[in-house]
């Protein structure tokens, strides 16, 4: 058996975080703000409600991104015991890679592996892996 060419173990990313709870304050706020007639309020809370439900969702998903990843190739990857074949190519921005995978059973994988997700040697080694010339 080899070894796969990388691997990390990612933990939840606080920059995601971040962004999650900025964007959930600046959208109950617009919505307290929301010039409404006297009855506005019957209108305000259920979709502050709504998006209060929908942000904790998110954290709830979030959280959920820890464990061991593995690239074993372009067109493998395993993440918690499952392998992932990409659906189209990564998107790279200084911050993060957009990674979308189906999984053998056609499931689809939709994720930001933020830099701040992996130890930055971690992060380099990812980069250097699919940005060589070999493309393993």
């Amino acid at each position: 058996m080899t070894a796969a060419p990388w691997q990390c173990k990612l933990r939840p990313s606080r920059l995601a975080c971040a962004i999650l709870c900025a964007w959930l304050l600046a959208a109950v706020t617009g919505v307290l703000m929301m010039p409404l007639p006297v009855g506005g309020w019957l209108i305000k809370a259920p979709i502050i409600l709504l998006l209060l439900a929908e942000g904790w969702l998110s954290v709830w998903r979030l959280i959920q991104r820890h464990g061991g990843l593995q690239r074993e190739g372009p067109h493998c990857w395993i993440w918690q015991g499952k392998r992932w074949r990409p659906a189209q190519p990564l998107r790279w921005l200084p911050i993060g890679v957009l990674m979308v995978a189906r999984s053998e059973n056609g499931a689809t994988l939709r994720w930001w592996l933020m830099r701040d997700n992996m130890q930055p040697g971690e992060w380099r080694a990812l980069r250097a892996c699919c940005f060589s010339k070999a493309r393993h």
